[in-house]
C-alpha cells in the first residue's frame, strides 16, 4: 500500500494534467458546433371615367356583373356604405376629397324600374367598382387588381354581394368605410400595404440595431406573439422565429396612421406622412420598414405619393369645409350590345386587304355576336353610306347582313365621314347614342375632310366607345386618338398576321361581364402554303373547354383549301363530315362541333388546292367545357398607348380561371414592329422588375427592344407546364384587405381565403394586346441604349454574422435594358446612418473586391438569376445597424435607380452563456477521472503484493492431510479437531476446505 501511495504522489502531476484535458474537452465546442454558431450569426391612367373636382370625385362607376341576382337590397346597402365612406375619406384626406357623383350600372337581366336611366358612357370593363360572385371559392375578400406601378392607378376594385349586404361577412376586415378608403387607395392614387403580406418578414433591424415589427408607424405599440397567442422564440441574430407576428394594441392612444397599414384597427383614420401636413398625431411614415410601400414607392409616404397625383398636386383641391360630404346616386340600365361596323373601302383596301377584312366580318357575324345582339355596317371612302342599320343578330338575319358586307373598295379616304354616319346608326336606335361601340378599321391615312380632329368633340360627347384597326404602316396615326378619348383599345394588322380575327374576339370578350360565357382562342395562326401543298399543325384542347369548340379557315384565292381534322381518338372530320361547311363568298371554311371536343391532342392539315402559294388563317375557338363554369382565359394590356423612351413601356397578361390566378404558367408574346421583324418577350409573375406581385396570375415584362417609329402589335401565347401549373384556388387576381384575426362572427361564416394548388393539366391560350405606337425620330429606332438596369426592389441582408464579422446580401439581378439582357457590373454602398444613404447614394462607403469574401461586382449574373455578396465589416459590435444599397451599371454607363435600403443590425444577440453548470460538471468530470486513476493504481499495487507472497509461499512445504474436520456450525472447526484435516491444504497456519479458509490451524 505504501509503494501505491507512493505512486499516485509521484505521478500526481501527471494524473492532474490527463484531469484537466477530459475537462477541457468537454468545455470545447466541435467544430460542426463552432460552424452552426457562425452560421446563426410613367404608366397611362385607367379608362375611367373619374375625375375629382371641387374636392369632390365626379363619375365613380359602380358595376353589378350580370351574373349578380336581382336584390333591390343590394342597390340600398351599396348607398349606404359608399354614403359613410365618402365621409370618412373626407376627413383621412385632410378634407380634400369626397364622392360627389356615383353611378351604379344595373344588369340587363334585372327588371325595368322608372328609377332607372339609359346609360350613358358608364361601361362594366372600364368601372371603377365591380360587384360580381367570388370565383373558385376565394370567399368574399374585398381586393383591388393593380398590376401598376407605385402612383400608378389599379384596374379596378372588386367587391361582392355577400360582402356588401352580410355584416358578419364584412366585419372580419373591418368597417365598411376604413376597408374602402384603404382599396381606394390602391385603385386610384397607386399605393401599397404596409403590413407584411404573405412570405415577407414579419419583422426587421432598425437603424439602432434593434429588432422592430414592420408596420408603417413606430407609434403603433403591441409585442410580438405566435399566431396561437404564445411567447415568440428568437435566433442568434435577433429576430424571431417564422411564425412570430407583432399583434399590435388597438386600444391605445398615441397612433392615427396609417389606412394602408392593418385598416381594422380603430384608431387608425388617416395615411402616413414624412412630416405633419394635418391635424393628425401618430402618422409619421416609418420609412425603415422593408414593406412594399416602401419598398415599391422608394421608402415615399403615402402622403407623398399622394400628393405627386394629379388629385392633389400643385396644391390641387385644397382643403375645403363642408358639413355633409355626401354622394349623389343614379342608376344607370345597361342594354344589350349595340355595335357599328364601320369599314374603310378607299382604293387601296383592295385585294387582299378586303377580302381578310370580308372574312373577319363574316366571322364575326356567323360566330362571335350573340343572337340579340345589334349590328349596323358603314362604309367610308370620300364619303360614307350606311350599309345596314342596326339589326338583332339571329339565325334569320345573319345571312342578310353578310351581304350587305361591302365587295368593292375604291375612292379617297375620309374616316371623319366614316364615324359620323356610325353615330347617325347608334342614334337611330330607341335607347339612343350612348353606351354604343364602334369599330373602326382602315389602311389608310386621311386625305379628304371631315377629318377626325372634325368630329373629335361629337364622339367625346356621345358616351360610346370606339376600337381601331389599323391595316398596315399607312394607316392615319390619328386613328388611336378615337380610342384613346372613348376608352377602346387600338389593333395593328399586317398583311401577314390575323390580328382582324383575334381583335374581333376580343373586343366582343370585353364586352361579355360574364365570365362563364365567354368565347377562349385556343389557336391563331397565318401561314403561307406552297402550290398544291399541304400544311398540318396540333393544338390542345384541356379538360377546362369544349363546348361551341369551332374551327375557322380563311384562303386568299378562289381555289380555296381543303382540311382534315382528326380528333384525340382518331376520328375524322372533312368536307363529308356534316360539321363542314365552306363560303366561297368569303373565302371561308368552318368546322363547328356538334359534341363537346374530346380532351387532348386535336391535328388538322390544310392541302392548298391552287396552283399558287397561298395565305390561310386559321382560328380555333372554344367555350366552357360546362355551362355556368368559368373557363381559363387570357388578357393582354399595353401599359402606355403612346411610348417615348425612355419612357417605361410594359405589357401584362392575366391568366386567370374567372378571378382566381392561374400560375407557373409559360407566357410569350411576340411583337410585330413597323420594320416588319418580330421581338420574342418572355413574362413573368415573380414580383420582380416590372411585375409587381409575385403569383398573382399577372404576369409582367418590359419593353425595349424598339425598331423605329410606328405601331407596335402584339400576340400572346400561354401554355401550362404539365407538372407545375395550378389555378391557385384561394387566392385573387389583385391586393386584398387584412383579416382582423380577433373578429369574433355572431354566425358561423365559412372561411374560404386558404390557398390550395389545384393542377391545370395541359392546356393553351392565345390573346391579342393591342398595339401602342413609338413617336420620336431619335430614339424610337432601337439605336441609341437609352434604358439602364431595372431598380432592385428585393435586396436583402442579415444580421453581422459575430465572429466572421461578414454580411451576407442577396437580390435579383437586373438587365441591361431594365430587365433584359446582363448588366455590366454592380456597385454596392455601405453605411451605418439609414436616412444619409436613403438620400445620398454616393454618401456610403463603396465596397470594393477587398471587402468581398464572395461575390463578383464585375460579372453580374443574367438578369432574373440570384445574387449573392458576402462582405467583410468592420470588427465592433454596437447599437447600430449597417445599411446597404445597391446600383447597377451597363456597358454604356447607364445608372439603374438606388435599390430598396437594406439593413443588418451589429448588435450580437446571441444568448450568454451560463458557465455555472460547465464548471461543475467540469468539476465533477475532473475528480472523477483522479479517482479512477487512483483506483487503478491502487488494484495494480495490491496485485504486485500478493504475487510477492505467492513467491514466498512456494517456499514453504504444503501438506494434504485426508483427516475430518467437524464443523461446529459457523464455519470454524470444532475444538479440539483442529488437526483432523480431511483432504484439506494447510500452510502458514491456514486451512482452505471448500473454498473456505480457517486461520489458526496448526500444520
Amino acid at each position: 500500500m505504501a509503494s501505491c501511495i507512493h505512486f499516485i504522489s509521484s505521478n500526481l502531476p501527471r494524473i492532474l494534467l490527463i484531469g484537466l484535458y477530459s475537462f477541457a474537452i468537454y468545455l470545447t465546442p466541435s467544430s460542426t458546433a463552432q460552424s452552426n454558431d457562425s452560421g446563426n450569426s410613367a404608366q397611362k391612367d385607367t379608362r375611367s371615367l373619374v375625375t375629382l373636382q371641387n374636392n369632390g370625385y365626379t363619375n365613380l362607376v359602380i358595376a353589378i356583373n350580370e351574373r349578380v341576382p336581382e336584390d333591390p337590397n343590394l342597390i340600398t346597402r351599396i348607398k349606404q356604405i359608399f354614403e359613410s365612406t365618402s365621409k370618412f375619406l373626407y376627413k383621412a384626406t385632410n378634407q380634400r376629397a369626397y364622392f360627389n357623383d356615383i353611378r351604379i350600372i344595373i344588369p340587363e337581366s334585372w327588371s325595368d324600374s322608372d328609377t332607372y336611366q339609359p346609360i350613358q358612357n358608364e361601361r362594366y370593363d372600364i368601372s371603377d367598382v365591380r360587384i360580381d360572385l367570388p370565383s373558385d371559392n376565394f370567399g368574399d375578400l374585398p381586393y383591388t387588381n393593380k398590376p401598376t406601378p407605385c402612383g400608378v392607378p389599379g384596374l379596378y376594385i372588386h367587391l361582392t354581394p355577400n360582402y356588401l349586404t352580410d355584416d358578419d361577412i364584412a366585419g372580419k376586415f373591418g368597417d365598411y368605410d376604413r376597408v374602402l378608403v384603404h382599396e381606394w387607395g390602391h385603385y386610384r392614387w397607386g399605393v401599397f400595404d404596409e403590413y407584411p403580406l404573405p412570405g415577407m418578414s414579419h419583422f426587421y433591424a432598425a437603424s439602432n440595431g434593434d429588432i422592430e415589427a414592420v408596420r408603417c408607424v413606430l407609434a403603433i405599440p403591441g409585442v410580438p406573439a405566435t399566431e396561437s397567442g404564445e411567447a415568440c422564440r428568437y435566433n442568434n441574430n435577433g429576430l424571431p422565429d417564422a411564425n412570430c407576428r407583432f399583434v399590435d394594441d388597438r386600444f391605445a392612444d398615441g397612433y392615427t396612421g396609417s389606412l394602408m397599414y392593418k385598416q381594422f384597427l380603430p384608431r387608425i383614420t388617416t395615411f402616413c406622412e414624412a412630416d405633419p401636413i394635418g391635424p393628425y398625431v401618430g402618422n409619421v411614415h416609418n420609412r425603415e420598414a422593408p414593406n412594399r410601400q416602401n419598398i415599391l414607392c422608394d421608402g415615399r409616404s403615402i402622403w407623398e405619393v399622394l400628393l405627386d397625383h394629379v388629385d392633389f398636386k400643385d396644391n390641387a383641391n385644397p382643403p375645403s369645409d363642408m358639413e355633409d360630404p355626401l354622394p349623389t346616386f343614379t342608376l344607370v340600365k345597361k342594354y344589350n350590345t349595340r355595335l357599328v361596323l364601320v369599314l374603310d373601302m378607299s382604293g387601296s383596301m383592295e385585294g387582299e386587304r378586303l377580302r381578310q377584312l370580308r372574312q373577319a366580318a363574316s366571322n364575326l357575324i356567323l360566330n362571335i355576336l350573340r343572337d340579340g345582339e345589334e349590328l349596323g355596317i358603314v362604309s367610308f371612302s370620300g364619303g360614307s353610306r350606311i350599309l345596314a342599320y342596326l339589326t338583332v343578330v339571329g339565325d334569320d338575319t345573319k345571312d342578310d347582313l353578310l351581304n350587305k358586307l361591302p365587295s368593292r373598295a375604291d375612292g379617297a379616304t375620309s374616316i371623319g365621314a366614316g364615324v359620323a354616319r356610325g353615330l347617325e346608326v347608334l342614334k337611330s336606335s330607341s335607347n339612343g347614342v350612348a353606351g354604343g361601340r364602334m369599330l373602326v378599321i382602315t389602311d389608310g391615312d386621311e386625305n379628304t375632310a371631315p377629318y377626325i380632329a372634325d368630329i373629335l368633340n361629337n364622339v367625346k360627347a356621345s358616351g360610346i366607345r370606339i376600337d381601331t384597326i389599323a391595316i398596315g404602316t399607312e394607316a392615319s396615326q390619328e386613328l388611336e386618338v378615337l380610342a384613346a378619348v372613348t376608352g377602346g383599345t387600338s389593333y395593328y394588322h399586317t398583311n401577314t398576321s390575323n390580328t382582324l380575327n383575334e381583335a374581333f374576339g376580343e373586343l366582343t370578350r370585353n364586352s361579355q361581364d360574364d365570365s362563364t360565357k365567354v368565347t377562349v382562342d385556343l389557336y391563331s395562326k397565318s401561314v403561307d402554303i406552297a402550290p398544291a401543298a399541304r400544311y398540318q399543325d396540333i393544338f390542345l384542347v384541356d379538360s377546362n373547354i369544349g363546348r361551341n369548340t369551332q374551327f375557322n379557315f380563311g384562303y386568299s384565292l378562289d381555289e380555296g383549301v381543303d382540311v382534315i381534322v382528326t380528333s384525340p381518338s382518331g376520328s375524322i372530320i372533312d368536307k363529308s363530315s356534316a360539321e363542314y361547311s365552306k363560303d366561297d363568298r368569303f373565302g371561308s371554311l368552318q368546322i363547328k362541333l356538334e359534341e363537346i371536343a374530346e380532351v387532348g391532342e386535336w391535328k388538322f392539315e390544310i392541302e392548298n388546292l391552287a396552283s399558287e402559294e397561298q395565305l390561310v388563317t386559321v382560328t380555333v375557338q372554344s367555350q366552357s367545357r360546362e355551362e355556368g363554369d368559368e373557363p381559363i382565359v387570357t388578357n393582354a394590356r399595353w401599359g402606355l398607348d403612346d411610348v417615348t423612351p425612355p419612357d417605361n413601356q410594359m405589357l401584362y397578361v392575366t391568366v386567370a380561371k374567372g378571378y382566381t390566378p392561374v400560375i407557373n404558367t409559360q407566357v410569350e408574346a411576340s411583337v410585330a414592329m413597323p420594320s416588319g421583324d418580330d421581338v420574342r418577350l418572355v413574362l413573368e409573375d415573380n414580383g420582380i422588375g416590372a411585375d409587381i406581385t409575385s403569383n398573382d396570375g399577372i404576369y409582367s415584362t418590359f419593353f425595349t427592344e424598339f425598331g423605329g417609329i410606328g405601331r407596335y402589335s402584339v400576340q400572346v401565347n400561354v401554355q401550362s407546364d404539365a407538372s407545375n401549373t395550378y389555378i391557385a384556388s384561394g387566392s385573387i387576381v389583385g391586393i386584398g384587405a387584412v383579416v382582423d384575426p380577433d373578429f369574433v362572427s355572431s354566425k358561423q361564416v365559412e372561411d374560404n381565403t386558404q390557398t390550395r394548388h389545384v393542377s391545370t393539366g395541359v392546356f393553351q391560350r392565345i390573346t391579342n394586346g393591342g398595339s401602342f405606337t413609338c413617336n420620336s425620330q431619335d430614339d424610337c429606332t432601337g439605336t441609341k441604349d437609352i434604358y439602364p438596369p431595372s431598380r432592385i426592389t428585393d435586396l436583402v441582408a442579415d444580421s453581422v454574422h459575430i465572429g466572421s464579422f461578414t454580411v451576407e446580401i442577396t437580390f435579383t439581378a437586373p438587365g441591361d435594358d431594365l430587365t433584359n439582357g446582363k448588366a455590366t457590373y454592380y456597385e454596392i454602398r455601405m453605411g451605418t446612418n439609414f436616412t444619409q444613404l436613403y438620400e445620398d447614394f454616393a454618401a456610403g462607403d463603396n465596397i470594393t473586391e477587398l471587402h468581398l469574401v464572395e461575390g463578383d461586382l464585375a460579372t453580374p449574373k443574367p438578369s432574373g438569376s440570384r445574387e449573392l455578396f458576402v462582405i467583410k465589416v468592420p470588427e465592433i459590435i454596437g447599437d447600430f445597424s449597417y445599411v446597404f444599397a445597391v446600383v447597377a451599371f451597363d456597358d454604356g454607363g447607364n445608372q439603374s435607380p438606388r435599390s430598396n435600403l437594406a439593413t443588418s443590425t451589429a448588435r450580437d444577440y446571441r444568448k450568454p452563456i451560463s458557465y455555472l453548470l460547465p464548471v461543475l460538471l467540469g468539476v465533477g468530470l475532473f475528480v472523477l477521472v483522479v479517482l479512477l486513476i487512483i483506483c487503478i493504481v491502487f488494484i495494480a499495487c495490491r496485485r504486485s503484493k500478493r504475487t510477492e507472497e505467492d513467491v514466498e509461499r512456494s517456499k514453504t512445504k504444503t501438506k494434504v492431510v485426508t483427516t475430518s474436520l467437524p464443523d461446529n456450525g459457523n464455519d470454524t472447526p470444532k475444538p479440539g479437531y483442529e488437526n483432523e484435516i480431511r483432504q484439506g491444504i494447510v500452510t502458514a497456519g491456514i486451512a482452505i476446505y471448500d473454498n473456505r479458509a480457517y486461520e489458526n490451524v496448526s500444520t
